[in-house]
């Protein structure tokens, strides 16, 4: 049992290393907390978890051994992931910036939206995938560690993410004319754009 412990200790350290840093799911919920403050932003960072736990579960069923038997699964997945996060870095950059009317009636990220965003998530996968072979125990603990990790990604990674929402709003404020708001929706476009090469390298 001690081992089990030890090894938890070990993938909290590892979820915090994946859910703090940078990645598509932490720039926009920068973005949303920026644009729409802290409460707005709570659908999206709830989608997330629950979108990664429900893949989580997925792998550890065994969902990874589709893409060994299918590995143009992998090449689909990829193309998808790349479509969106194309797709979401214009989101971000042409959000308008001069209406008060306009910004107030826009709407973050649902949590059937975020939630779905993980499946095609290349940092979610890579987190997930890592998680559920380098951090279980064989045989009869395996489920048990399997289990714990689902809590230790949950606990560690909600208030990290939570975080990223919080920066943003924290800038809100600086961002009072939309000259100001569009170089910041550009600048998380952009940067949104550097996590391709996650994808296609």
């Amino acid at each position: 049992m001690d081992g089990i412990w030890a090894l938890m200790i070990s993938a909290a350290i590892f979820c915090a290393t994946m859910t703090m840093t940078p990645g598509p799911n932490n720039i926009l919920l920068a973005t949303s907390g920026a644009n729409f403050g802290v409460r707005r932003t709570l659908p999206h960072l709830v989608g997330i978890r629950v979108g990664q736990t429900l893949l989580h579960i997925a792998i550890l069923l065994g969902l990874g051994g589709i893409f060994e038997a299918w590995p143009m699964m992998h090449q689909v997945l990829r193309l998808a992931s790349l479509a969106y996060l194309l797709f979401l870095s214009y989101r971000v950059i042409t959000m308008p910036v001069d209406n008060e009317l306009t910004v107030i009636e826009r709407q973050p990220m649902t949590i059937k939206e975020s939630a779905l965003f993980q499946w095609i998530n290349p940092k979610a996968w890579l987190a997930t995938i890592t998680l559920c072979t380098a951090f279980t125990a064989s045989g009869d603990s395996y489920w048990f560690s399997a289990i714990m990790g689902v809590l230790v990604f949950n606990i560690v990674g909600f208030p990290a993410s939570f975080a990223w929402a919080i920066l943003g709003a924290a800038i809100r404020n600086k961002l009072n004319t939309p000259t100001r708001r569009k170089s910041f929706n550009w600048g998380m476009g952009g940067v949104l754009l550097v996590t391709i090469p996650m994808i296609i390298r």
